[in-house]
């Protein structure tokens, strides 16, 4: 999981300096293609009849994932890019609200006892970090949301997908499916609708093509690897832990921003924090085996 907090660190950066140079979209695209080419070329070095087992018999499952992991990605790109990146953090946080409010529709299971208390403790502090960030646009807020709430349902579906194929195939299949939608929409939408900010400056002198070059690498690098960890992890976890850890890159987020773009969030918005990060702390801890929900049982419950 290490490996994917740093990943994601690399994507947010590179989203927040790249921003400023391509569209949202262009990121998007940008990123499909080049995790395409990695999951492509290591597929490629597989044996033929390994090659035969990426495709499965039902493209059903992966084709929505897909469409729902473009849009939020899009959603999630253009908060990095247009928004400060403590409100942000502050809504990313959400993450395992959303997951929980999922299982609970789909499986009727509850959380158990340390997850319900990291929960209440999560929706206090983000309670309190919403009511200091009101001179936030309502339409921003809702973006934002939209995004978590999108990339959510897609981690509890990469669970279904993980325990049936391996992890390659997955990857390789959501770039596959997402990067024509792209390019049309690469195609047809028009650039101002999503055009770019003013460009970020590191904190620190450094010339501009090996910023922006810097930045595509770790984009796309960042994004196979991110999906690739992301799918393994879910063998080894259950869902509402999985999003829970996944909503630790965000201080890691905070402090590489300070860093790198001299941001850093508000001092009245450092309390709520902590005491949100608590919350996800203790919704990711180790549950007891008779409250556990493995991602195998997501799979019936899907299908019916």
């Amino acid at each position: 999981m290490s490996l994917y907090l740093a990943s994601y660190l690399a994507i947010a950066l590179s989203i927040r300096l790249l921003s400023g140079y391509l569209t949202v979209i262009e990121i998007g695209l940008l990123r499909s293609v080049g995790s395409l080419a990695i999951a492509g070329s290591v597929a490629w070095t597989s044996g033929a009849t390994e090659r035969r087992s990426f495709i499965p018999r039902s493209l059903r499952d992966d084709v929505i994932r897909s469409v729902l992991h473009l849009i939020g990605s899009l959603a999630l790109i253009w908060s990095l890019a247009h928004l400060p990146l403590a409100v942000v953090t502050t809504i990313e946080f959400t993450g395992p609200l959303f997951a929980a409010a999922l299982i609970f529709l789909a499986l009727r299971r509850k959380p158990a006892a340390g997850s319900a208390l990291g929960l209440t403790i999560l929706t206090a502090g983000i309670g309190l970090l919403l009511l200091r960030l009101d001179a936030v646009p309502n339409r921003d807020i809702v973006v934002a949301l939209g995004a978590v709430a999108m990339l959510t349902t897609t981690n509890l579906m990469l669970a279904k997908l993980a325990a049936q194929r391996g992890t390659l195939s997955i990857v390789l299949l959501m770039h596959a499916i997402q990067l024509p939608l792209y390019l049309l929409l690469w195609l047809l939408v028009p650039d101002h609708w999503s055009a770019p900010p003013q460009p970020y400056r590191l904190a620190f002198p450094a010339p501009e093509f090996a910023i922006i070059g810097g930045a595509v690498f770790a984009l796309i690098v960042g994004g196979f690897v991110s999906q690739a960890v992301l799918a393994n992890a879910s063998r080894h976890g259950t869902p509402l832990q999985l999003c829970s850890a996944d909503t630790l890159r965000v201080p890691l987020i905070t402090l590489a921003a300070y860093l790198a773009l001299a941001e850093w969030p508000p001092q009245d918005l450092l309390l709520p924090g902590l005491v949100v990060l608590c919350g996800v702390i203790l919704t990711s801890l180790p549950q007891p085996a008779g409250s556990r929900i493995r991602s195998d049982q997501l799979a019936p419950q899907a299908d019916r």
